[in-house]
């Protein structure tokens, strides 16, 4: 090959520029492409680039296809990847309508599902599901704590509204897993800035406790000085979750996240506890007897272990 195109290409159309399986077999072995998929090549510079790679895709969908779910999202940059998947490409979804041969190619996963054209729209060129269907669609097929921060991430970041997702949830009634949605719809808030957030708030209210507020400004002579992730104010208990890369990775921010609540209680009287990763994901109630400690209230519950 001559020169390799600065964009996807397949297979049949290496083929037409007379060039052979072996080539493509050479230039991938040498670096210089990679396959997304089988019969799809991309230059290695766009290996990374989540564009490109959903452009690649979009070379083998059958007509009246989609991206959906996880690989939408990421196009309209909200990131839905569990933990666990942080570090690895988000799936290639997409959404084929009913009639439509679904495909069949290794990474790539196909579903068979209505399409009505208002639920489709075009994002860098490649169709994707709309965002208030790719929310809807990731709070009923995704795991309860992934479903309410891909709902609240989309929110937050004015892709949909909550009241766009009740209406679309209405004509679905009876549908599978419209339920879990319908659920996670009225848990959501926009206000939510993080995953992390999103799961400490639900770890919360599964336990029995008040739903808490989120966001919440502590100010003096009308500034704002702090703001917490949530809490209950009634109680001044706030709770915020810190993630590893911000909070927990070196010495030096634990200190300073110390030093904060420290000065929030001394300045506000307010108590704040810090959420781990153990905590939400774990399978003691640390956070969860905590709270109800500095609450002043004993309930019983089962503690769910989130997968």
């Amino acid at each position: 090959m001559s020169s390799i195109p600065d964009a996807p290409f397949t297979r049949r159309t290496a083929a037409l520029d007379d060039v052979s399986d072996h080539a493509l077999a050479s230039l991938c072995h040498a670096g210089q492409l990679v396959r997304p998929s089988r019969g799809l090549y991309l230059p290695a510079h766009l290996a990374h680039d989540v564009e490109a790679r959903a452009a690649a895709i979009s070379l083998v969908l059958p007509a009246g296809a989609a991206l959906a779910r996880e690989s939408a999202a990421w196009l309209m940059g909200v990131d839905v990847r569990p933990p666990g998947r942080w570090q690895h490409h988000p799936l290639l979804e997409c959404l084929v309508p009913p009639g439509t041969t679904r495909p069949r190619r290794p990474g790539l996963n196909a579903f068979v599902s209505d399409l009505p054209n208002d639920d489709v729209v075009l994002v860098a060129g490649v169709p994707c599901t709309s965002p208030t269907r790719t929310a809807l669609d990731l709070a009923r097929y995704r795991p309860r704590f992934m479903g309410l921060g891909a709902l609240d991430a989309f929110t937050h970041a004015g892709l949909t509204s909550v009241a766009e997702l009740e209406a679309a949830v209405l004509p679905l009634r009876g549908h599978r897993f419209i339920r879990r949605a319908r659920e996670l719809i009225a848990l959501c808030e926009p206000g939510t800035e993080s995953m992390g957030e999103s799961w400490t708030r639900l770890r919360l209210i599964e336990a029995g406790l008040p739903r808490p507020d989120v966001q919440i400004s502590l100010r003096q002579h009308g500034v704002e000085v702090y703001r917490l992730d949530l809490g209950f104010v009634e109680h001044k208990v706030g709770v915020e979750y810190d993630g590893i890369e911000h909070h927990l990775r070196t010495p030096e921010q634990r200190s300073h996240d110390a030093a904060r609540r420290a000065d929030i209680e001394r300045r506000f009287g307010w108590r704040v506890l810090a959420a781990t990763g153990n905590d939400i994901f774990g399978r003691r109630p640390t956070l969860e007897d905590a709270v109800m400690e500095l609450l002043g209230v004993s309930l019983e519950f089962r503690r769910r272990v989130w997968a």
